[in-house]
């Protein structure tokens, strides 16, 4: 099993998911910044991304919850099945391109198709293990060994993401970033 910083998208056929939104979506562009949906604001998408990332966030705090990369699917889900306000902000982080699809269709789909209905299950117990395991890292590690963890597992993600970002995805500050490794870079050295 491939280790993805998304963990939601491992052991899921993404092929199937992909060819799914692409029938019924639509390929969109958007600029850093630009929101795929707000905190509060009725959504109904779902989709994946192609090239870029995107982030999740809740305005008004100066957290990142968390990411998605290349290949992985997005949404408030379940919230964009029933067009229900978001619990967070999906935004690009950079010029990103994505598929987006209505995901209110979805419903009718897996109530209708056994393999649809298979699909979404497999990706809805993924979804919950991702969740538990973001959850629980944030609680069980400090601040220090959560960037360790993080950097050892994914070290890409030094050259792909500003270092506020890094920070705010640790819910710490870029300053305490800096602290960290600083002092890490000290015990090598």
């Amino acid at each position: 099993m491939t280790n993805h910083f998304n963990r939601h998208i491992e052991g899921i056929d993404l092929d199937f998911w992909h060819n799914l939104i692409e029938s019924r979506g639509e390929f969109v562009t958007l600029n850093k910044g630009d929101f795929v949906c707000r905190f509060g604001k009725r959504t109904n998408k779902v989709g994946y991304v192609m090239s870029g990332y995107l982030i999740y966030t809740i305005e008004g705090f100066n957290r990142i919850g968390g990411f998605t990369f290349p290949g992985a699917l997005f949404g408030d889900y379940p919230n964009c099945l029933h067009n229900l306000p978001a619990r967070f902000d999906i935004a690009a982080g950079r010029k990103t391109e994505v598929w987006l699809m209505d995901a209110t269709i979805l419903e009718s789909l897996y109530d209708s198709d056994p393999e649809i209905n298979h699909h979404v299950h497999q990706f809805a117990q993924s979804a919950y293990n991702s969740l538990i395991d973001r959850y629980c890292s944030l609680l069980a590690g400090t601040p220090s060994e959560r960037y360790q963890s993080l950097i050892s597992q994914y070290p890409q993600l030094e050259q792909d993401l500003p270092q506020n970002e890094i920070a705010k995805y640790l819910q710490i500050t870029p300053t305490h970033l800096s602290r960290i490794k600083k002092e890490l870079l000290g015990k090598f050295l």
